[in-house]
């Protein structure tokens, strides 16, 4: 419950520099930034989110039925558009897991050779 309240809290703070402060980012955005730096920092331990964020990565697809729904409702108006909204969705995705698959690829590399350093 506690990683839950972390998670919820940052998602707040996100809220908060948003709606207060005029940040020009999505709130939900600008908590998952705060919360990346307060894990990189130190001031959150992985361990208080893990399970928490295990839980809600693994019921994510919950999350997106209703804009699911909500999208279905407006394939009518897209129109002659459709083609130009396949191909964003599709090279979005595509981008998208491409820079994942590097970042991760990246990190392991890092982690690989700080193990190295100390071993």
């Amino acid at each position: 419950m506690r990683g839950f309240c972390i998670i919820m809290g940052f998602d707040g703070a996100g809220f908060l520099l948003h709606s207060l402060a005029g940040v020009p980012l999505p709130s939900h955005v600008l908590g998952l930034l705060l919360l990346t730096a307060a894990l990189f920092l130190g001031i959150v331990k992985l361990e208080w989110v893990e399970a928490s964020a295990a839980f809600l990565t693994k019921h994510m697809m919950l999350f997106f039925v209703p804009l699911l729904a909500g999208a279905a409702g407006f394939l009518p108006a897209l129109g002659d558009s459709w083609l130009a909204a396949a191909v964003s969705l599709t090279l979005g995705t595509a981008v998208i897991m491409l820079t994942s698959g590097l970042a991760t690829r990246w990190l392991l590399r890092k982690r690989k050779e700080r193990t190295a350093d100390e071993g």
